[in-house]
Parts: C-alpha cells; structure tokens; sequence
C-alpha cells in the first residue's frame, strides 16, 4: 500500500490532538472570561449587550450555564482530536507493517 499521507503537514498525526487542544483549551478560557465579565455585571448598574443565544443561557441557568456550555464543547473538540489522533496513529502504523 502506498503512503496514504500527501504532503509534509499531513505526516503528523498529532496535528488534530494540537488543533483540538488549542481550540478546546480557547473555549473553556473564553467561557471562564464569559463567567468573570457576567459576574461583574451582576454587581453593577450597567446595561448589558449579550448575544440571544447567550441571553437565552443566562436566562436559564446564568452565568454557570453559560460557562459550562463553553466548557462542554471545549472538551467535546479536545477530546474529537484525541481520538482523531488516535486513529491516524492506527492507521500510519498499519502502514508500516504491510
């Protein structure tokens, strides 16, 4: 069987466990900020600009809501990497053995 892989980026197959930890990692660190920033406007008298979808989520559960749904799918698109990772590791070393 040939090399299934075309070009020099395509040879790592650590390349979606890196994409997934890098955008995994923004989520969660941007539902943390989301978090933070609701819970200071809590404490103020400051009029607020939140996009619907996420006033929606506040009004659901507030800011515990809004940030576990930004972790959740951070952790979903880490783990989607690691186990993406993981089969490109079977099958480059499937390749090997033939």
């Amino acid at each position: 069987m040939e090399n299934m892989y075309t070009g020099k980026s395509s040879k790592n197959p650590n390349m979606p466990l890196i994409w997934g930890a890098l955008m995994g990692i923004g989520l969660i660190v941007f539902g943390i900020y989301l978090y933070f920033d609701l819970a200071a406007w809590e404490n103020s008298n400051e009029e607020m600009r939140l996009n619907s979808l996420l006033w929606f989520l506040y009004d659901i559960g507030g800011k515990l809501t809004v940030a576990g749904i930004f972790a959740l799918i951070g952790a979903i698109v880490f783990g989607g990497g690691f186990k993406k990772t993981q089969e490109l590791r079977k099958l480059k070393n499937g390749s090997h053995k033939s």
